[in-house]
């Protein structure tokens, strides 16, 4: 299985946009520190609450670069003029859950709208078949309709809505959407 990391270490995709800018993807490297907090540095407020950890915090994110282990979380980058604009992320579990994993992925505002999220999302399933996923997972909140339809349009299925799962920073409860990509059909024997 070693061979397959080290394919994966050192993946490359890239593509010309509408615009004709250059648009590679690439996964994150050590070198990548201060381009990766600088792309977290550029979010909203707004944006940043959807995140698990504080990714405001630079030595936090500093943290996801100094730990870096692509077989536990594969972070995907997309690169747009030198600069880092995305970051889509794939973790990995363990033992009983060793057949999925989560998807994470956050988008520069300025470059959303433009397919980027929909390339990044369509690597990262790649990414889970070759390592020989069977199932994705993304959660998302029930007002970001256009992620969800984004989402839905690549063949994730709505699972489960959570009920006032989230709270923002001013208190308000939203609800939270999971939905599941089955990279492999359920057997029907028992």
């Amino acid at each position: 299985m070693g061979d397959i990391w080290t394919q994966l270490a050192r993946y490359r995709q890239v593509k010309t946009l509408p615009d004709g800018s250059r648009l590679l993807l690439r996964p994150l490297t050590k070198e990548d520190k201060q381009g990766l907090i600088e792309l977290f540095a550029r979010a909203s407020k707004e944006d940043l609450e959807y995140f698990r950890d504080d990714a405001a915090d630079p030595n936090v994110v500093a943290g996801w670069v100094d730990n870096l282990n692509l077989q536990k979380v594969y972070p995907l980058l997309a690169i747009v003029d030198d600069k880092i604009v995305g970051d889509a992320t794939l973790h990995f579990r363990e033992r009983y859950h060793r057949h999925l994993a989560w998807v994470r992925i956050f988008l520069d505002r300025q470059y959303r709208r433009r397919g980027i999220g929909t390339l990044m999302l369509r690597a990262l399933i790649d990414i889970a078949r070759m390592v020989g996923l069977q199932q994705l997972y993304i959660e998302v909140v029930t007002t970001q309709t256009d992620v969800i339809k984004a989402v839905q349009d690549l063949g994730f299925k709505h699972e489960v809505t959570l009920r006032d799962y989230f709270i923002t920073s001013s208190g308000e409860t939203l609800d939270m959407m999971v939905l599941v990509l089955r990279l492999v059909e359920r057997g029907g024997e028992f």
